[in-house]
């Protein structure tokens, strides 16, 4: 029987709560970190009460055998997570009787290559119910083992541990399944060797017009040390003294979109007006790049060509690139005389060539069909210029690259399932446009289709001289050996009968990204392979090599679980005036559907009462929802979880 010792938590002269923990024996492995497993479990001594989600007026004493007590605090157990960790454990023990946890020692001296890395990748684990880490950013470890665990006491295990993990109430926390779990989430080099170096990014557009549209890029850049330069106008909310803590310093910079021609000088001037060395510069507003490219030089910072990352940025520019039937015109009297000139590609997609969010996207069958199409972009927003172009029927993938050196370092592609202007689309209440509706990871699609893609689009980025990066591409298999079809409700690919396509097999290049993909889309890779999109474009932003190879390994036995995001359209009547009139939908749903609710990993309402909202019909595409769902049984359930959620999803319009 392992021996045990005690806790004890005293409130001002009392003793109100008592526990005794022990180790257990955890296997034995070539690793490059230490597991040491512990049991905790509440005594029935003491007079019990309600304990606080936080210890603040509290204090938790370590009694050993002769009555003596240390004090278990912060600063002795090396960090305010830490401490935050031992209370949670044992408010948990209260709940349920006994709590295993493991604390996670790195045995390679370096520093940690994110500091909130072990959480990142215990996302959604079978056996985890919360993982913690202790680690601040850059924190540097000597790599020293705790050779004999019995003989330490919690002081030295949590100073040396650099996160914790609490297991589910019926885990065993030493059984094979867990240290298999383990191993397949943390077989990467995340401690990194040497001493860490502090780099600074420069941002142009601060890619988040409140707090609430997400912080993502802001928090995996704290998380790996790196410090954010902000180049945006006036007024923004990152400019307050009161949210300095995400950004090193906000330059107020005359930024517009669509860009006007100087806006590469005010760039430009901003970055002097700084003052100090910057490591790098990106944006996550793809129109900036062409002008970012054409004065990084006078700073002494590298990216692709201009003339490279103007064509990869603009629609119509691209699809010439790669050799797609493709006009362009900047009203629709230039389209409609265009049209007399040559014989149009039809059916055909009309989108502006400085777009995102598929807005102002439309298939148009029929010359009568074309001018609708060209007067639902918004120009204020996209500019005039548009392409009209030829439309390919294929099942629709996003692409997503990561380049260092023009080597891929990762790579995953999604199935982009039909949206309602597809000719085998769903009907979504009034919608007939590119609306995103579901993307399901991983693709379905045959390898040698998958592989396909992966090497055309990589090789297309490699000839326009775009070489390093997070790379978010869209396209199409076109005579894919696959196609959708409904069955029993759902819609997904199947097989089709027409083997001769196989022979015409090509890779459809709808368009370029040159940052992650949007939406807040970074979280369900995160969940999914365990890789981190903001974080890998702010580390290769400063061109930090070793950290950008270690954060671009997935977990070790591929994706964990098919996912599904789920995107909810803002759909109304357009005799409403499109005020949104419901509370949470998300928290409406998981209350309603709890069954539901334990396969979504990740949702979020982005919209709020009285919120009002254009109709989908003048151009602009407004998500009021999104769930991220999935299934550890395969695609077949998780599509028909992403059925359930979408048709039990309450919301109304006034």
């Amino acid at each position: 029987m392992p021996t045990s010792h005690r806790i004890q938590v005293w409130s001002n002269q009392d003793a109100i709560r008592e526990y005794s923990w022990c180790l257990l024996d955890c296997p034995t492995t070539e690793r490059t970190w230490q597991s040491v497993n512990l049991s905790l479990w509440e005594e029935n001594e003491f007079q019990k009460s309600d304990l606080p989600a936080t210890p603040d007026e509290l204090h938790i004493y370590q009694v050993d055998h002769d009555q003596a007590q240390l004090e278990l605090t912060a600063s002795s157990l090396n960090s305010e997570a830490a401490l935050q960790f031992l209370w949670d454990t044992l408010r948990e023990a209260s709940a349920t009787g006994k709590r295993a946890v493991k604390l996670i020692i790195p045995l390679h001296s370096g520093y940690i290559v994110s500091s909130n890395i072990i959480p990142l990748r215990f996302c959604d684990s079978q056996h985890i119910q919360s993982a913690v880490s202790f680690a601040q950013p850059l924190q540097t470890y000597n790599g020293q083992s705790i050779s004999d665990p019995r003989s330490a006491d919690l002081t030295i295990l949590f100073s040396a541990a650099t996160a914790g993990l609490i297991l589910y109430p019926d885990v065993v926390p030493e059984s094979d399944a867990v240290e298999s779990d383990l191993e397949n989430r943390l077989s990467f080099p995340w401690i990194q060797p040497g001493m860490p170096q502090c780099k600074t990014l420069a941002l142009v557009d601060a890619n988040s017009a409140h707090p609430d549209d997400g912080l993502g890029f802001y928090r995996a850049a704290r998380e790996l040390g790196i410090k954010v330069v902000v180049l945006e106008n006036a007024g923004h909310w990152l400019e307050d003294p009161a949210q300095s803590h995400w950004r090193e310093a906000f330059i107020p910079t005359r930024l517009a979109n669509p860009p006007e021609p100087d806006v590469g000088r005010h760039i430009l001037s901003s970055l002097r007006a700084y003052g100090k060395p910057v490591d790098g510069i990106v944006t996550f507003a793809d129109s900036f790049w062409y002008y970012i490219a054409q004065i990084a030089p006078e700073v002494g910072l590298q990216t692709a060509p201009p003339d490279s990352l103007r064509i990869a940025t603009n629609k119509f520019l691209t699809s010439k690139y790669v050799g797609h039937e493709a006009y362009s015109a900047n009203s629709l009297d230039e389209a409609l005389a265009l049209a007399e000139e040559v014989d149009l590609p039809y059916p055909l997609i009309v989108k502006p060539c400085d777009g995102w969010s598929s807005e102002g996207v439309s298939r148009v069958d029929t010359p009568d069909a074309l001018p609708a199409a060209i007067k639902s972009i918004d120009t204020s927003r996209h500019g005039t210029e548009f392409v009209m172009e030829q439309y390919c029927s294929g099942p629709e993938v996003d692409v997503n690259l990561v380049l260092l050196d023009g080597e891929i370092l990762f790579a995953e592609i999604c199935d982009d399932l039909p949206k309602s202007a597809d000719v085998n689309g769903p009907t979504i209440g009034s919608l007939t446009n590119f609306h995103e509706l579901n993307s399901v990871y991983p693709s379905a699609l045959p390898k040698q289709e998958l592989d396909l893609l992966i090497t055309s689009f990589a090789d297309t980025l490699l000839s326009l001289g775009i070489r390093n990066g997070v790379m978010h591409l869209e396209g199409r298999v076109k005579n894919s050996t696959m196609d959708y079809r409904e069955a029993h409700g759902i819609i997904d690919l199947h097989a089709h009968n027409d083997t001769s396509l196989s022979n015409s097999l090509s890779a459809w290049l709808i368009e370029i990204n040159p940052r992650p993909l949007g939406m807040t889309g970074s979280h369900i890779i995160e969940s999914t392979y365990g890789i981190d999109y903001w974080a890998l474009a702010a580390i290769l932003g400063v061109n930090d090599k070793p950290r950008a190879r270690a954060l671009s390994i997935p977990y070790k036995n591929g994706p964990q679980y098919t996912a599904i995001m789920i995107f909810i359209p803002a759909d109304f009547p357009a005799e409403c005036d499109g005020i949104f009139d419901s509370d949470d939908i998300c928290a409406d749903l998981i209350a309603r559907r709890p069954d539901l609710g334990r396969s979504i990993s990740r949702c979020a309402t982005l919209v709020k009462r009285g919120e009002k909202l254009k109709h989908p019909s003048t151009g602009k595409n407004t998500f009021l929802a999104y769930f991220n769902v999935f299934s550890r049984v395969g695609r077949g359930e998780a599509l028909r979880l992403a059925r359930e959620v979408r048709e039990e999803v309450r919301y109304a319009f006034v």
